[in-house]
């Protein structure tokens, strides 16, 4: 845990740091009203896992047609923490998403790190509700720097085996590419060996928010509290960062969606799609498209 202007080296250390308080209540209430709204008007990315006792929901790229997340998007504080974090005067947003896990609901967000991004990444979830610590989001410290992009055991396995939670994270982790799984390492059993990592989480506050670096492994575990759990994430990149050479599905799917993202495989991530941010001399922002 770090306050609010002392994140960077703590983020580059350690690939996640939780930064208490980082947005207000406004901000809390706008998201949460977003994503009541996203849930009533789905984008094709919404996906709805039920494993029977609870579901976990999510969609991307809501803020096209959602007013409350746009304006979460391009005002709050969440370009600026990107800024710092990725020491560019530059940021750019790559990805606006949320998940709501329903109380009850016993699968795990599987152990991965996202990587059809390359180059300078950086995620921020935004806690929306109270998270106690045996719910909230996990990660693997300083594994970001274990350079070599690592896929879950699933994703080298029959897709026709794979549960729900794991065909959601193959789908948007590149499993076009399962012709060149010997390019990917795997991720370990850590479920199986937790007291041989270095694993750290937070109990959590609404308006409180990880920042990690999107090569920081994280997990999830279900969500055994009385309420739902729900996240507001934006993810930001730098100039310098590109598409991954095994994120063909996922230019595929933003171009079947009609988003014309105008992707390509190792290319810059430029356009109307990803707003850039420029930090002025006196600290403020403006999104430059």
């Amino acid at each position: 845990m770090v306050g609010k202007t002392d994140f960077a080296k703590d983020y580059a250390r350690d690939g996640a740091v939780c930064i208490r308080q980082a947005f207000s209540e406004e901000w809390i209430a706008l998201a949460r009203l977003g994503i009541e709204k996203n849930i009533a008007r789905p984008s094709p990315f919404f996906r709805r896992l039920d494993d029977g006792t609870g579901a976990f929901l999510s969609d991307c790229w809501s803020r096209r047609y959602i007013p409350e997340l746009s304006r979460f998007c391009l005002e709050s504080s969440a370009a600026r923490i990107a800024a710092h974090a990725l020491a560019s005067n530059r940021v750019r947003l790559a990805q606006d998403t949320w998940f709501v896990k329903e109380p009850g609901t016993a699968q795990r967000t599987p152990w991965h790190h996202d990587t059809v991004v390359q180059g300078p990444f950086c995620s921020i979830w935004v806690a929306l509700d109270t998270i106690p610590r045996a719910a909230t989001l996990e990660f693997i410290r300083g594994s970001h720097t274990w350079g070599k992009i690592l896929m879950p055991k699933s994703f080298f396995d029959d897709p026709a085996s794979r549960s729900a939670a794991d065909a959601y994270y193959a789908e948007f982790h590149g499993d076009h590419a399962r012709e060149d799984a010997s390019l990917f390492g795997q991720v370990p059993d850590i479920e199986a060996d937790r007291a041989a990592y270095d694993i750290v989480g937070w109990d959590m506050e609404a308006g409180d928010c990880l920042l990690f670096d999107a090569r920081t492994v994280h997990g999830a575990p279900g969500n055994q509290t009385s309420h739902p759990v729900r996240r507001y994430v934006t993810r930001w990149v730098t100039d310098d960062a590109f598409v991954a050479h095994h994120a063909q599905d996922l230019i595929t799917a933003l171009d079947e969606s009609g988003l014309n993202a105008g992707l390509r495989l190792g290319g810059p991530i430029r356009g109307p799609l990803f707003p850039e941010f420029d930090f002025e001399s006196d600290g403020t922002a403006r999104a430059a498209n």
